[in-house]
């Protein structure tokens, strides 16, 4: 067996997301595709359009030969730590040779160049970095006018200008220096993004992003995606139930309840923000209010958003601690059904590999509190999704 891996959300899976998936088995000539998917929530600290099993079972039926979930803790991490997880399950997977992912330069030599350059940081960028988070900006800014300044100043940097500001770029670069620290024997593929940008909300293009696709769907344009998504997409986006207010309403009632001290205690807070997080709940009557209260140049909206879920799902420092440490768990979520050979092989790679809810009783002790987290975040994205029968066991497809 020779395998491809794909880190993806699949919010929905749309043309672009197709042919990649094409390309990545074709380019790489892999026999098997592996997808690690997040679940119920997004890294932009979003709720995901649909179920994880559905959004899996559509994987599979489109050219995945297996999808397993990322973390939930992963899943809703800064892109290094997003990153980090996934690839840590990358590493358990049989026979993976490379990992494919879009990126907008296309350029996997310059996206090697660029990780080996941040995992050795050199003293210059590092003052410079600390001089522009001191000055108010977010760490990915600071970063990235850190490192354009520097490679400007040498010949043999010089291409990589820019490369930081673009955020599919930034994620393949992540992908790279994670499996550099986790020593994985793994090759690299990228294609160059097609069509709108990874922010870009419109659909006048032949591949426009999901975020762009989401954007109609909550217009309730939806004849209008008919011609960006393949048909088992479009089935599940006519059936589509806009989430309303109800998550942010729920976030917002555990920002405003929670005390001080417990809210210092959840991921990715330091440096005082529990103080303005606490101040800007308090000051705030809705969600969409408390996140412009919130959100600074420094502390940005998706920052803000991923960490009211951290206080709505329980996501403490302790927490990702204990998922960063861990020796990582696959959760199968749906698999061809013709290659059920990837079990067996899997077997001999991870010694945490679970197809249903009821294998959590086989698997570390130290895991469990991670996988409860994946299932609650799906029980929450249930009830916003008025969805009471949560699948719980692998989907064959």
């Amino acid at each position: 067996m020779k395998a491809v891996a794909i880190i993806c959300e699949y919010n929905p899976l749309t043309n672009g997301h197709l042919e990649h998936l094409k390309r990545a088995r074709e380019e790489t000539k892999a026999d098997t595709v592996f997808c690690v998917m997040s679940g119920s929530f997004t890294q932009r600290g979003e709720a995901a359009i649909a179920d994880k099993y559905i959004r899996a079972s559509i994987a599979v039926r489109l050219g995945c030969d297996m999808v397993a979930e990322l973390p939930t803790v992963f899943a809703l991490s800064p892109a290094d730590n997003f990153a980090f997880g996934a690839m840590k399950i990358i590493s358990r997977l049989p026979d993976v040779k490379y990992l494919s992912f879009g990126s907008e330069c296309g350029d996997t030599q310059k996206l090697e160049k660029m990780a080996r350059l941040l995992l050795n940081e050199p003293e210059q960028i590092k003052e410079k970095i600390s001089l522009y988070l001191s000055q108010g900006d977010s760490f990915p800014k600071a970063r990235a006018k850190a490192v354009n300044e520097f490679v400007r100043q040498y010949s043999n940097y010089r291409q990589l200008e820019g490369l930081l500001d673009q955020p599919n770029n930034i994620l393949g670069i992540a992908y790279i220096m994670a499996a550099k620290r986790l020593k994985m024997k793994i090759k690299f593929h990228t294609i160059k993004r097609m069509g709108g940008g990874f922010n870009d909300a419109s659909v006048d293009s032949d591949y426009p992003s999901a975020s762009a696709i989401r954007s109609c769907l909550r217009q309730g344009k939806i004849e209008e995606l008919k011609n960006f998504v393949p048909p088992f997409t479009y089935n599940l986006l006519e059936e589509y139930k806009s989430i309303g207010t109800s998550l942010g309403d729920m976030a917002l009632y555990r920002m405003k309840e929670i005390s001080p001290q417990k809210l210092e205690k959840l991921y990715d807070v330091s440096g005082g923000l529990h103080n303005r997080l606490k101040i800007a709940a308090d000051a705030s009557n809705t969600y969409e209010q408390f996140l412009e209260n919130a959100k600074t140049k420094k502390y940005t909206m998706a920052k803000i958003k991923r960490i009211s879920l951290y206080a709505l799902l329980g996501i403490t420092k302790e927490l990702y601690e204990l998922a960063s440490s861990s020796e990582p768990y696959v959760f199968i979520l749906a698999l061809n059904k013709d290659r059920k050979d990837i079990l067996s092989k899997l077997s001999d790679t991870s010694k945490n590999t679970l197809v249903r809810y009821s294998d959590i009783d086989k698997v570390e002790k130290s895991l469990r509190p991670l996988i409860k987290l994946d299932f609650k975040a799906q029980g929450i994205l249930g009830i916003i999704n008025r969805d009471q029968k949560l699948q719980r066991t692998m989907l064959l497809i």
